[in-house]
């Protein structure tokens, strides 16, 4: 059997991920309606083969190719902008020929022209590839392995696992009266767009990495056990955020998804506290397994990696998949751009009119 499963239909959605047992946070259909609406003219959809009581699933965007302004008849799959991408409850390699083979079925019929995976490090599911994907190690990820939660000696544990550094910086957090506690949601909302936004302009954000109304409350649907957020506050600020870590939680896995500090007038600490105080809760809640992300490029000496490593006890590598599902017409779309644009596409960029 094989069907295609649109986000907004949740539970059949929900019900299909249900096999797999334990998966990343970003398979959910919320978090796919929710980054739909940043790319333009797209469909979150989830393509489910199933064949003797096993299960293929392959969450992906669905989008028009188009070169500029310029219509073309073909087009695009591409990951969510998180950790998802093909995975199987077997890696049979009878059941998984037979499950691409009706991929590609579906992907001819759709005139799919190519596709770029974001695969997941807690999952490791880069090994259901396609046979002719492009694997490759991308970066490297901070994450925490949580201990099984028993506070307080867990939580001791957890701060025992974490560099010198950072935990002398949560101690001068306490000692500057900081205080980090997880907030209720969509009551803190407001405040922590208004830091947030706060945050994007001081660092000169693009607009990428801005969030309007309508995300905001699709991210929401997530619901209480899904969206968690947690500040920082202190005596310093007139008891105002100056600090916040928010993730979003799926069984034992959990994904920070956005953080916010105010200047240096927060308080010592304070960006440490929130992502500590966020860790032993979720370790709490039972889970083992926390994507702190990466920087803002691969290098691994990038600033923000460096910071995220410190309130990490562990590492990550994170993988990219790419594919030309039809190279006639992948490379009539590459001619027509050069036509358009003078200049080759871009090499390395399988999605070069989007990327």
């Amino acid at each position: 059997m094989q069907r295609l499963i649109p986000a907004s239909e949740r539970d059949d959605w929900r019900a299909a991920l249900a096999p797999l047992g334990a998966l990343d946070p970003s398979y959910l259909p919320e978090y796919h309606l929710a980054y739909a609406l940043r790319v333009a003219h797209s469909r979150p959809l989830l393509w489910h083969f199933s064949s003797d009581g096993q299960h293929f699933l392959y969450p992906f965007l669905l989008t028009p190719v188009l070169l500029g302004t310029v219509a073309t008849p073909y087009f695009d799959i591409t990951s969510v902008y998180g950790y998802t991408g093909p995975i199987a409850t077997t890696a049979d390699s009878r059941f998984l020929a037979a499950a691409w083979a009706a991929f590609d079925g579906y992907a001819a019929q759709q005139r799919i022209i190519a596709e770029f995976v974001r695969f997941s490090p807690f999952n490791r599911n880069q090994g259901f590839a396609h046979p002719q994907a492009s694997v490759l190690a991308n970066r490297t990820l901070a994450a925490s392995q949580l201990p099984a939660s028993d506070p307080p000696a867990s939580h001791q544990a957890l701060l025992q696992s974490l560099g010198a550094k950072t935990r002398n910086m949560l101690r001068k957090a306490e000692r500057a009266g900081l205080v980090a506690r997880e907030l209720p949601l969509p009551q803190y909302l407001p405040q922590f767009r208004a830091l947030y936004d706060a945050t994007m302009e001081r660092h000169q954000a693009p607009p990428f990495f801005r969030y309007d109304d309508a995300y905001w409350q699709q991210l929401l649907a997530l619901g209480a056990q899904g969206l968690r957020l947690f500040g920082t506050f202190g005596r310093c600020t007139g008891g105002r955020m100056t600090a916040a870590a928010m993730a979003i939680v799926h069984g034992a896995s959990g994904l920070y998804h956005l953080g916010a500090s105010g200047d240096e007038g927060a308080g010592p600490g304070a960006g440490n506290l929130s992502l500590f105080a966020m860790s032993c809760a979720l370790m709490d809640s039972g889970v083992g397994f926390l994507n702190l992300t990466g920087g803002r490029t691969a290098a691994p000496d990038d600033p923000l990696l460096l910071f995220k490593r410190s309130n990490a006890n562990g590492t990550a590598v994170f993988h990219i998949g790419q594919r030309i599902v039809d190279p006639p017409a992948y490379n009539a779309v590459a001619r027509q751009w050069q036509q358009l644009r003078g200049a080759p596409p871009e090499a390395g960029k399988v999605v070069f009119w989007r990327f």
